[in-house]
């Protein structure tokens, strides 16, 4: 994030509705305490885009866990290492590529 971006605290305190006005426009702060980010302002719909992202991931991972729940663990660790042999197989470049 550019340095333009970042604003202490205590600016923020001071110019709080310019800030404000800024992020309802589309622009995001991080704000920081003492040199250290402590939290950022976002726009509304990059938060509630975020929380959409984190609420189906949330999901999916408790689809695995279900989904997986009846292995045993040397079972859940032959499927991915299966499933990274695969992946490694797709991305190795082919001979029209070389």
């Amino acid at each position: 994030m550019r340095a333009k971006n970042r604003i202490p605290l205590e600016t923020l305190r001071r110019s709080l509705g310019r800030v404000a006005q800024d992020v309802e426009r589309g622009s995001s702060v991080v704000v920081e305490r003492r040199g250290e980010e402590v939290f950022a302002l976002v726009p509304m719909r990059l938060y509630q885009f975020l929380e959409a992202e984190r609420r189906a991931l949330v999901e999916s991972t408790r689809e695995a866990r279900e989904a997986f729940s009846e292995l045993s663990g040397d079972e859940v660790e032959d499927l991915v290492a299966d499933e990274l042999e695969a992946a490694r197989g797709r991305a190795s470049p082919t001979a029209a590529d070389r």
